[in-house]
């Protein structure tokens, strides 16, 4: 043996040893039942080359039967592997054994008649060009799923090695040269076979490496992004329980009231009877006083009770109707004296606490705002009382007696003309936390408040067509309240 050739053979059988090692190295962490198949194959076609290789060295029977044998298994076994890519159903072990033992019929057939060369190696080539159409085939489609670079690295490799077998039956088609058939020649056509096969085998193994580690990268990509995602779901999820949570308290608290629209409404039935009695009674007392030259020290207190009493009975009788009308009925609404009307009793709370209420206005004349009078009247008693809660349990630092101020003043907003009502005094001013927007109904300066009051003052002045400002008083001078109402065209005569 030349030692070219010595060298040639040992060479080959080297690339061939180490191409199926290295597949094995190369796929660590990405061992599958594909990749499985896929180093099974690649160390089957190395197997197999080598034998070819060692044809000199060797039986005959060895080196074409068995070694052939080897190299179709393996590409039978490639394009198992690629179905499974693709997602197809596993083929039963029946579907690669029964064409490999036609396959070894074949050449078992041609061997005896002593037709191996040159019909058996036309028969070998003629299968191998078939296969790498399949081959080629299924990457294609693979590619159209991945997008994989490296599968046209593959592509690439099965045109090589099916190329190669082309030139070979094309040149012995055009000249009937036996040497083209048998790549111990060393011609030029089998010098071509030998290293296309070791070039596509070599482009092969390193192709389906890369595809698999791009695979596994954009597993690793759709994983994480996938986890983002449902990490962002979660914080949405957990985003709609809490505010499901504030619903159902908000809810239940405003149920609790709505549960009360029955007693209220006996209640307003059951305080209109004394106080029409009450009335016809002071009637009656005053009818019975003796007239006297001296001034009746009486008359002053019964016309106050009497005046008080007709008011109480004005506002049941209000009372009566928004249950009847709704809350959001709008009317024009005289500000001036609908404050006038509650203003005898909250001051006479306010005297009892201690605390100075005063009441002034720069409104024109019977100045109206839209609003429903009984709530307006609902929110100026509540905003009062607020006011005078924080007087009472924080009373003002210094000699200052305890004020409350309510203002009514026109005042532009926006380029348009509104109609201020402003409560202020001069007590410790509102907590930091209630200067923010009005979130919900917990809000409250209150320990025991459920800040139900500011958020009704709030939507009930929004639909109304106003807007409701809190804000304290410069050097924390006290709290300020500010209604700023929507006034209408019609006026009222003065009472």
């Amino acid at each position: 043996m030349h030692p070219a050739v010595g060298l040639l053979i040992q060479v080959v059988v080297a690339i061939h040893i180490a191409l199926p090692l290295g597949t094995w190295l190369l796929l660590a962490g990405r061992r599958n039942e594909s990749t499985r198949l896929w180093f099974l194959s690649i160390a089957f076609y190395s197997l197999s080359i080598c034998a070819i290789a060692l044809r000199p060295l060797g039986p005959e029977y060895l080196s074409t039967i068995l070694a052939w044998t080897g190299a179709c298994a393996s590409w039978l076994m490639m394009i198992e592997a690629l179905r499974r890519e693709l997602g197809s159903k596993p083929k039963p072990a029946s579907a690669l054994i029964v064409p490999v033992a036609i396959w070894v019929l074949v050449l078992h057939g041609l061997h005896e008649t002593g037709n191996m060369n040159p019909n058996g190696v036309l028969v070998y080539s003629c299968t191998f060009i078939g296969l790498n159409l399949v081959l080629s085939a299924l990457v294609w489609q693979l590619r159209r799923i991945h997008h994989s670079k490296s599968l046209m690295l593959m592509q690439v490799a099965f045109a090589i090695h099916a190329g190669a077998y082309l030139n070979r039956l094309y040149q012995y088609a055009l000249t009937g040269k036996t040497d083209y058939l048998n790549v111990f020649s060393f011609s030029w056509v089998s010098n071509l076979v030998t290293l296309s096969s070791i070039l596509a085998m070599v482009l092969i193994c390193f192709g389906y490496w890369g595809f698999c580690l791009e695979r596994t990268s954009s597993e690793t990509t759709n994983a994480q992004q996938g986890q983002r995602q449902a990490e962002a779901e979660s914080e949405t999820m957990r985003n709609l329980v809490k505010e499901r949570d504030q619903l159902l308290m908000l809810n239940a608290r405003v149920s609790s009231l709505s549960s009360l629209s029955s007693f209220s409404a006996m209640l307003v039935h059951d305080i209109s009877q004394p106080l029409q009695a009450l009335e016809l009674g002071l009637y009656d007392l005053q009818n019975q006083i003796t007239p006297s030259p001296e001034p009746n020290q009486l008359q002053p207190r019964i016309d106050n009770l009497m005046l008080l009493s007709g008011k109480a009975s004005d506002m049941v009788s209000s009372l009566r109707r928004l249950m009847i009308r709704g809350q959001d009925q709008m009317d024009a609404v005289n500000l001036l004296a609908s404050i006038e009307t509650v203003f005898p009793i909250l001051h006479g709370a306010a005297q009892q606490r201690g605390i100075a209420l005063r009441l002034s206005c720069q409104l024109p004349s019977g100045s109206c705002v839209q609003a429903n009078e009984v709530m307006l009247q609902r929110i100026v008693f509540n905003l009062v009382a607020n006011a005078m809660d924080a007087l009472s349990d924080t009373p003002p630092s210094g000699q200052d007696e305890p004020t409350i101020h309510i203002e009514l003043f026109p005042r532009q907003r926006d380029g348009k003309d509104g109609v201020v009502l402003q409560i202020r005094d001069n007590g410790p001013g509102w907590p930091a936390a209630l200067l923010q927007p009005l979130p919900g109904p917990v809000v409250s300066s209150k320990a025991q408040g459920s800040g139900l009051g500011l958020l009704l003052t709030q939507n009930m002045v929004r639909l109304w067509g106003g807007q409701t400002t809190m804000e304290n008083a410069p050097a924390n001078r006290g709290a300020i309240v500010a209604l700023w109402l929507v006034p209408t065209d019609k006026t009222s005569p003065p009472t």
